[in-house]
């Protein structure tokens, strides 16, 4: 007699499908973007669009962009997130600054976040760091609202020189950890 964990070959192929179309859902829901990304020392900066990829020294030269880091003169760093024109768009604050947020922290519906900044919101990265910021966008292929993350090296003094070094988003709308990366991202090796 023939012992078989599936009574037929049929429900063998629906489990292993069920197993495949999982796998593929959860490896899905977290995009990422590793390119370092540097930003200009100018009032333009960086405008850039998650879902895409798309980077440009313009609102104009990357439709639906959802941050743009710059320098606002003298002042040094400033981000904007398009304005009025999504009040999805943000990134998370505390009541006082944007903050540095550590490896780890949830970034979701439960964070506060905004949209404006000025001088005393931005002290935490004119200072000189390398951390994450949590921001919120629509993501215009889903019409949702989406969370990531954004690791960001400044300089002390006014932020500049800075850079992008990654970013990632839940492109499922669910709560994301800053610093959270796929499995196929991350590096292994063989002891």
């Amino acid at each position: 007699m023939i012992n078989r964990k599936y009574p037929s070959a049929l429900a063998a192929v629906l489990a292993a499908s069920a197993l495949m179309a999982a796998s593929h859902g959860a490896m899905a829901a977290v995009i990422c973007n590793n390119t370092p990304i540097s930003i200009p020392n100018n009032i333009d900066g960086v405008y850039i669009n998650f879902v895409t990829g798309t980077t440009g020294t313009s609102s104009g030269a990357v439709p639906g962009f959802d941050f743009d880091p710059y320098a606002g003169g003298a002042d040094g760093m400033n981000f904007y997130f398009g304005g009025g024109a999504d009040a999805n768009n943000g990134a998370v604050f505390d009541g006082t600054i944007y903050p540095v947020l550590a490896n780890g922290t949830v970034i979701g519906a439960a964070s506060t976040f905004a949209l404006g900044t000025a001088d005393t919101t931005m002290t935490a990265w004119r200072a000189g760091t390398t951390g994450f910021l949590g921001v919120r966008f629509t993501n215009e292929a889903t019409s949702a609202a989406n969370f990531g993350w954004v690791n960001l090296t400044t300089t002390a003094g006014t932020g500049f020189p800075a850079t992008v070094n990654s970013y990632c988003y839940d492109n499922t709308g669910a709560d994301i950890m800053a610093g959270t990366t796929p499995v196929s991202l991350q590096s292994f090796s063989v002891d």
